[in-house]
């Protein structure tokens, strides 16, 4: 039994290296055997912007983390190498180590899911690990398709309208719960790595058109010319939300009883605003339509950071600033069908439950 999860932050200071470093702590307290990595670079001892104080992850003997070469010589941690892989970063390729010696470490892992894959199996089979925990930002949020989920770590240095940023959250958490397409019927797409209408008459066959996402006007002309014996769409690479509209736009009320397949809901999310997308979606439906996907990336639970970096004009420096923490928490939890946790507040232990439920679902 083994888990893969990843935490990414939704920017900077929003406390996702706080909630990595607590779930660590929880896991270590347990003696679960744990493996780390993250999607790009993270560890830094100050904030480059802000030059506010940055947590960083403390690790202790007997992890597993996988880091580029250059950064192994930027922590405190004593290690062993177990491997050293052909994944290349800017940093250096990825190595495999096992932490000898407790300290601080700089994490830079690997960019691409096939590369995080590859980890993070050679951590679970040939390892040990029961849980490997991905540390990362939604802004390369892609590679993380490979986990068995996600913790979004959200707050008022994203937005410090709460409003706003409830609003946001919701739509991501709305995007990434886009309903699977029955398990009997996946096989249809997983062959593909085109735009593929399929007919309404079964016995029709299929139409590949020549490309892999809506790059551009004649293929979105191409769609609506074909949409009248379409019964789905199928679009397996990242959608860019101005072709998403523009498909929207044109197709209207073409769009009732036909669903749009997407490989997995990453695709729309690299593609543009949460909030944006998910009013395009949110047309399809309005039309008589449907959106689902052919694999989900559950967001298992958000956790909440009240604090921003606020700027001071008459010293041109910036101190610590703060929302509401009780407003915050509520009104994301009034939005959301999944635990909103303020780790400093409330620790670790509920994320844990989580991550056990998880754990229990998928094994």
């Amino acid at each position: 039994m083994s888990l893969i999860v990843g935490i990414a932050g939704t920017a900077k200071n929003t406390g996702k290296t706080t909630t990595t470093s607590a779930i660590l702590d929880e896991l270590y307290n347990m003696e679960i055997p744990i493996g780390l990595t993250s999607i790009g670079y993270d560890g830094e001892e100050i904030d480059n912007i802000t030059r506010l104080p940055k947590p960083r992850l403390f690790v202790r003997k007997n992890t597993i983390l996988a880091t580029a070469q250059k950064c192994l010589m930027g922590g405190s941690a004593k290690y062993e190498v177990l491997e050293t892989t052909d994944i290349k970063t800017p940093l250096g390729n990825i190595n495999i180590v096992r932490i000898v010696e407790e300290g601080l470490a700089v994490v830079a892992g690997p960019n691409k899911g096939s590369q995080l894959k590859y980890v993070a199996k050679k951590m679970v089979e040939d390892l040990g690990c029961k849980i490997v925990l991905v540390d990362g930002a939604l802004n390369r949020i892609a590679p993380m398709i490979e986990t068995d989920g996600i913790i979004v770590a959200t707050g008022a240095a994203r937005n410090v309208n709460i409003e706003s940023l409830v609003r946001e959250t919701k739509a991501l958490y709305e995007i990434l719960d886009l309903p699977e397409v029955p398990e009997e019927d996946i096989h249809n797409f997983s062959q593909s790595d085109k735009i593929v209408l399929y007919p309404k008459n079964p016995k029709e066959e299929k139409r590949e058109l020549n490309y892999g996402s809506l790059i551009d006007e004649s293929t979105v002309k191409e769609i609506i010319g074909a949409i009248e014996d379409t019964k789905v769409i199928f679009i397996p690479a990242l959608i860019a939300e101005n072709s998403l509209k523009r498909l929207n736009d044109s197709l209207g009320k073409l769009w009732a009883d036909k669903t749009l397949v997407i490989n997995e809901p990453i695709k729309l999310l690299t593609g543009g605003n949460p909030e944006s997308l998910l009013e395009e979606v949110n047309r399809i439906r309005l039309r008589g339509g449907s959106v689902t996907t052919l694999r989900k990336l559950p967001l298992l639970a958000i956790t909440v950071n009240p604090f921003y970096p606020k700027y001071r004009f008459e010293k041109d420096t910036y101190e610590p600033g703060y929302v509401d923490k009780n407003e915050l928490q509520e009104k994301m939890r009034g939005a959301v069908k999944v635990p909103v946790i303020n780790i400093r507040q409330e620790g670790a232990a509920a994320l844990l439950k989580v991550l056990f439920d998880q754990l229990e679902k998928i094994n």
